[in-house]
């Protein structure tokens, strides 16, 4: 009695390691890559022409008042009460918060008398009888400046809600920006713990503004080497699809 074999399953089984390989070597080239693509942003970015330090930029404002408390507290839920109460006595009228430590005890310092210091970011949102403005106190702020053309990373943005009634929002000359620096302002007026006109927000509805430095443009650095590199990928970019283009004809 003959028996017939059948090919099939040699053939599968000869083309499995054929595929194993072919798909090894793929993942192998993405991974490489992938690294190359980030290890040329790396060097990319430790090439990248610094600016002076801030001092030297006109970005650290030295004139501001100092903080009325050098303490940041937080208000808990069991304890709240009593926090917020010895940080009101603690509290002389008029004196600078920060916005961190409005945030961490909005309950010390509700219709409290206060001085904040921040830059001017964003845009002046017109209203009936003034305009809001989000201003900043943070480090990019207050001490180096907008990001752009600089690697000092100083923490988070940080800021509050201010309202500027007429006669005073007139006197914010300019705002921040990505590749600028806004009016640093010094606001006198009442922290607002849930602003109602603000969506329940925390504000402070300003009586007096005084601006501490005027704003300032940023100019960042050429970076000759970035700009070579992008000339170069461009070039290879476009011999690509011509090459492309000529082997589709053929």
């Amino acid at each position: 009695m003959s028996t017939t074999r059948d090919a099939r399953p040699r053939d599968t089984d000869r083309r499995a390691p054929r595929r194993r390989r072919r798909t090894r070597w793929l993942l192998i080239a993405f991974v490489a890559s992938l690294a190359s693509v980030v290890g040329g942003m790396v060097w990319l970015e430790a090439l990248h022409p610094q600016l002076e330090p801030p001092a030297q930029r006109g970005m650290a404002v030295a004139d501001a008042p100092p903080l009325a408390l050098d303490e940041v507290r937080t208000c808990q839920r069991s304890t709240e009460h009593d926090v917020a109460d010895d940080i009101r006595d603690d509290f002389p009228s008029g004196g600078r918060i920060s916005s961190t430590q409005l945030y961490q005890c909005p309950m010390a310092f509700d219709q409290v008398e206060a001085t904040f210091v921040g830059e001017a970011i964003g845009e002046l949102l017109h209203r009936d009888g003034g305009a809001w403005l989000q201003v900043n106190d943070d480090a990019y702020a207050l001490e180096v400046g907008p990001m752009i053309g600089h690697r000092e990373r100083a923490g988070f943005n940080t800021g509050v809600s201010v309202w500027l009634p007429d006669g005073l929002h007139e006197r914010v000359g300019s705002v921040g920006r990505p590749a600028q620096r806004g009016d640093v302002l010094a606001l006198r007026g009442t922290v607002h713990r849930a602003d109602p006109d603000d969506g329940g927000g925390i504000t402070l509805r300003a009586d007096e503004l005084e601006v501490l430095a005027e704003g300032v443009a940023i100019e960042p650095p050429f970076h000759l080497v970035q700009a070579i590199v992008a000339g170069v990928l461009a070039a290879l970019a476009i011999a690509s699809l011509v090459w492309a283009r000529v082997v589709r004809r053929r």
